[in-house]
Order: C-alpha cells, then sequence, then structure tokens
C-alpha cells in the first residue's frame, strides 16, 4: 500500500499461510527523499559540495526533528550523510567549523528516540554499527580551528588535545583525560541502547569516538575516563573496548581498565569509538566451595577427636591451675568451632532451607562463631597474665566465673542486641535468604559487621598476646641466655607461633584482607581468598595438630592409657588361661 500523509515509499505486510506478518515500510518523509535526491545529484558530479553542504545540513536538521522518527527516516539519513562524506572525500573538501554545529544536530537528532531504531527486518545493527561508522569517517575528514565544543541532546563533539582543559575534552559522562596528539572527540549518548550488545556484560555509558587530527601520528597513548564507571559494583569486571570494524564486534585489544584504585580510567593505544562494558555477574573464583566444604569436613573430625582425647587424658595433663585454665578454654574452643562448622555445612545450600530456619541458623552461626573468639580472647587474657605477672597466680574460681562470663555470655548479649538492632531479626535487614548468614550492604553498613568489629578487636588483642610472648623469648633471663643460643630462640619462636595461631584466630586476620580486596584485583585477590578458605576451613585440624597431638604431655598420656589398658587386657587373658589349665588338672 502506499505511504500515509506525504511519506514517499511502500508499506508491505506478508502472508504467511493463514496469518499476515509484521509490516514493512520504506515510507521515508518527502522533504527527507528531496534531500536524497539532491545529494545523489552531487554524487553522480552535478556541482560542488562545499556551496551546498551548509543548505544541505541545516534542511537534514529540519527534517530530523519530527517527532516520531521511523527506521526508514533514520537508514535514509544514515546513507545521505554517507554520500556527501564520500562526495567531499572525492572533491578533496573537509567539514570546517562552519558546518559542524548543524552535522552535530543532525546526528543528534537521530538518537532521539532509540526505539526508531528497530526493525522487522533486523536491519537496525547494521544501520546502527554504519552510523557510527559514518561520522567517524566524516570527523577523519574534518579541519576544525576553533576549541569551542559543539554541543546536542545526544552528540557531542570538541577539538581537544593535551592542553585543552578538562572540561573542553569532556562529552556527556566521558571525557578524554589527556592525549599525546590532537583529537577530535565525539560523544554518542544513546547509541548504546543501539549497537550490538557484548554476552554477558552491560554498557550503560556514553560511546566515545576519538579520532586524531594528523592521520599520520604513530604516538597514540590515550587515557579515557568514563563517569559510569562510578557505579561499579564489587567484584564486577570493568571491560575497556572498542568497536573492532574488522571483526564487527566490540574487542579489548589495545585497551585496558586501570583497575580498583581508578574504576574509571581506561588507557588504550589507539584511537577508535571506546566505551566501558560492566560484567553482570561478579567475578567468583573456581573450588572454593569444594575446598570449603572439604575443609569443613576434616576440621569437624579433626575437632571431634581432639575433643575425645581432652577428656581421655585431663587428669593426666591438668595437674596445676595454669594447665587447668588453659585446657579449659582449648576444650571450650573446641567444641564452639566444631558446632559453628557444623551450623556452616548446615546452611550449605541455603535456597533448600525455610525462612525461619534460615533466620535460626543463621543466630546459631552467629552464637557460637562469637563463642569460639571470646573463648579465645580468654586464653590470651591466661598467657598475658602468665607473662607479665609472673608471680601472681590466678584463682580457679576468678578465671572460672570471668571465663564463662566472656565466653558466653558475651557472645549471647552481642547477638541478642545485633537481632533486635535489625528489626527483630527481618530478612534482608539481619539475615540474607540467600546466604543464610548476616547481610553485608556496603562500608560498616550491614549486621555483618556486628560480627567483624568484635572479632577484629579480639584478634588485635591476641597479636597482642603473640608478640608479648615472642618478646618473652626473644630477651630471656640472665640464667636462660647463657644455656640458649640464638638457632633456639628461633626456633622456639617459629614453634610459639605454629601452635598459638590456630587457637587465637590469627588466621581470621585474612579475612579484613578478603573484605578489602576486590576479586578484580589479580592474582593477590585469589591468592588472599584462597590462602584464607584453606586455613580457616581447615582450622579444626590445626587444633588438632597443635595442641593435642603436638604436645609431648598430650602424646605421653595418651600412649600410657593405652598401654595401661593394654597390660590388664594381657593380665587378663593371662589369668583367665591359668585358671582353664588348672580345671583341666
Amino acid at each position: 500500500m502506499p505511504c500515509d500523509n506525504s511519506g514517499v515509499g511502500w508499506r508491505t505486510r506478508k502472508c504467511n499461510g493463514t496469518r499476515w506478518s509484521t509490516e514493512i515500510s520504506t515510507c521515508v518523509n518527502a522533504n527527507l527523499f528531496d534531500i536524497k535526491t539532491d545529494v545523489q545529484e552531487l554524487n553522480k558530479g552535478i556541482g560542488f559540495i562545499k556551496d551546498n553542504a551548509d543548505q544541505l545540513f541545516q534542511r537534514i536538521n529540519d527534517s530530523t526533528t519530527l517527532r516520531t522518527f521511523t527506521f526508514p527516516n533514520i537508514e535514509t539519513s544514515v546513507n545521505i550523510f554517507g554520500v556527501m562524506n564520500d562526495v567531499s572525500t572525492r572533491q578533496q573538501n573537509q567539514w570546517n567549523d562552519t558546518v559542524m554545529s548543524k552535522l552535530v544536530s543532525s546526528a543528534s537528532n537521530l538518537l532521539n528516540d532509540p526505539s526508531g531504531w528497530q526493525n522487522p527486518e533486523n536491519k537496525s545493527i547494521f544501520i546502527s554499527v554504519e552510523y557510527l561508522k559514518t561520522i567517524e569517517r566524516m570527523m577523519n575528514n574534518s579541519n576544525l580551528i576553533s576549541n569551542t565544543p559543539y554541543i546536542s541532546s545526544n552528540a557531542q563533539m570538541a577539538l581537544c588535545n593535551h592542553t585543552s582543559p578538562a572540561d573542553i575534552c569532556k562529552t556527556f559522562n566521558a571525557s578524554v583525560r589527556n592525549s599525546d596528539n590532537s583529537v577530535v572527540v565525539f560523544g554518542f549518548r544513546n547509541l548504546y541502547q543501539i549497537l550490538p550488545k557484548a554476552e554477558g556484560n552491560d554498557s550503560n555509558t556514553t560511546i566515545l569516538s576519538v579520532t586524531p587530527v594528523n592521520a599520520n601520528n604513530t604516538n597514540r597513548s590515550i587515557t579515557l575516563e568514563f563517569d559510569s564507571a562510578k557505579q561499579r559494583l564489587p567484584n564486577h569486571m570493568i571491560y575497556c573496548v572498542y568497536w573492532d570494524e574488522n571483526l564487527n564486534e566490540w574487542s579489548s585489544d589495545g585497551c585496558r581498565w586501570a583497575g580498583v584504585d581508578n574504576p574509571t580510567l581506561c588507557i588504550c593505544d589507539h584511537n577508535s569509538a571506546f566505551t566501558i562494558l560492566m560484567s553482570k555477574n561478579a567475578e567468583t573464583l573456581p573450588y572454593m566451595d569444594e575446598l570449603t566444604y572439604a575443609g569443613l569436613g576434616i576440621s569437624i573430625l579433626s575437632l571431634l577427636a581432639c575433643l575425645i582425647i581432652k577428656v581421655l587424658v585431663w587428669d593426666a595433663v591438668v595437674k596445676s591451675p595454669i594447665s587447668n585454665f588453659r585446657h579449659v578454654a582449648l576444650f571450650n574452643i573446641s567444641l564452639c568451632l566444631l558446632l559453628a562448622h557444623c551450623m556452616f555445612l548446615t546452611t550449605s545450600k541455603p535456597e533448600s532451607i525455610p525462612p525461619n530456619w534460615c533466620s535460626i541458623l543463621t543466630l546459631i552461626k552467629h552464637f557460637f562463631f562469637l563463642a569460639v573468639f571470646f573463648w579465645m580472647l580468654c586464653l590470651s587474657f591466661v598467657l598475658l597474665h602468665q607473662m607479665i605477672y609472673v608471680f601472681d597466680r590466678l584463682r580457679k574460681k576468678v578465671f572460672l566465673g570471668l571465663s564463662i562470663t566472656v565466653g558466653y555470655a558475651c557472645p549471647i548479649i552481642a547477638v541478642a542486641v545485633t537481632y533486635i538492632s535489625f528489626n527483630n531479626g527481618a530478612e534482608g535487614e539481619y539475615y540474607s535468604k540467600s546466604t543464610c548468614w548476616l547481610t553485608y550492604k556496603g562500608t560498616l553498613k550491614g549486621s555483618i559487621f556486628a560480627f567483624i568489629i568484635p572479632i577484629g578487636a579480639i584478634v588485635f588483642v591476641n597479636l597482642f598476646t603473640l608478640a608479648v610472648v615472642i618478646m618473652k623469648i626473644a630477651t630471656p633471663s640472665i640464667s636462660e641466655a647463657k644455656a640458649r643460643d640464638e638457632k633456639d630462640v628461633a626456633k622456639s619462636m617459629i614453634k610459639t607461633i605454629v601452635f598459638l595461631s590456630p587457637v587465637l584466630g590469627l588466621s581470621w586476620v585474612l579475612g579484613f584482607f578478603v573484605l578489602g580486596l576486590d576479586l578484580t584485583v589479580k592474582p593477590w585477590a585469589a591468592l588472599v581468598n584462597y590462602s584464607f578458605t584453606i586455613f580457616n576451613s581447615l582450622q579444626g585440624l590445626f587444633i588438632l595438630l597443635t595442641n593435642c597431638v603436638g604436645e609431648k604431655k598430650v602424646r605421653d598420656a595418651l600412649l600410657k592409657r593405652f598401654k595401661i589398658k593394654q597390660s590388664v587386657h594381657s593380665k587378663t587373658e593371662s589369668s583367665s588361661k591359668a585358671q582353664s589349665s588348672i580345671m583341666r588338672k
């Protein structure tokens, strides 16, 4: 059917069996059609582009300010731009400042309504790429003198060099920070909605075309800034990309992201049409879950073994008040850590846990993990008291009263206050349904900091305790100094660090680096995350090796207990045999 109103072209609709397909229109605005006809005359060699350029751009600008801008009008406009530039290049004419304002305005008008680029025949992708290439070719064929930027609603253009003020080189939310050569910067605001998308990544920012003024320049190092990267989510990679005309897709060759410290910057070694892509999915580390669950399984078995050993050898090992204090603390650390790890494994699949149970399990985990650290604090106080007040013994009743208060009452109070403070344990406030753990909403935001802050304080105290113990070893008394050499001192210091680190929770220091390091910081973020996972998931194993099996008194008491049992068993068998022989006689 013919076009409505003053359009030129046809409207067609194909019949697919029993249904009509979507209408395809080639209707072009009559004014645009006239411009296209005049440009085709110039392409045939009738007239000079320099005499008609200003008038043609004005007519294009007037014709493209229509409210409803359809795909045929956009396609025709892009073709007009392309033919005009071809004629200009052939006639050795360059676009100068006199026509640039109208050129930028016309290019901007085509981006007024991104939905107008949609086409049933899927030609919009091809036309959007052709639009970008055409504008870049026109900038390559320009001869600009003025540093005044040309600004329109959807397109901006400026001549920029290393001496230009920062605001001159800025278009929308993107800019050229520094360039070794003079360049023409052309920014497109809505073009990212029309160009082909990069799989797995998302762009929501300005497309920045950078064209050298002198094509013979070889040094093309350029730094670009995209303000939209400030909205980057934690652990999401930013890709600095350009449109590769040969591959007809986005490519990152020759461009690199400046990293987390400068998330808005891209450094490239060539000129093109640039943008940034943000990964839709956060960076992840392979085998983290497998390492965690395997480590926790080993840790749980180790802690069970440690508790059984403690019960078996308690009377043989615990001979003094100091020994009693230490083993009471170790027993409770092992017990609380065992229960905390069991609860952690219980919530390994949060999606299958009902919300009420998720809330309860979060409470239990929160309590037992805090209890582990508060008992570690008790052990730290015992060690400090032993180091500082050598002749002032701590009474058993005082220690037990203080340790139970610190080890269990303090965690209960901390958990209760946190639960009430975060909307009485509401989902999304106190706990996250997706993790069955405390919430993290940014720096010092979320219930997780009711866990991190006390742990941080306790780990700091424990580090101080370790430092005091090491200093005591490094500066022995006069009588001890004669009997030991430097190698013995060094061995004692290493042994102290190895034996105390698991029971003082010092490996959790890595957790603060995990919080502070973005996973895009490679390879350090991966190294710290893997180290934190391995050391902390195997904490129960390290406690077993260092404070049970690794302690000579415990080993001797365990061996002695089994030898006694074996001896009793042997005597019983001998007695039975003797009795049997007598009865036979």
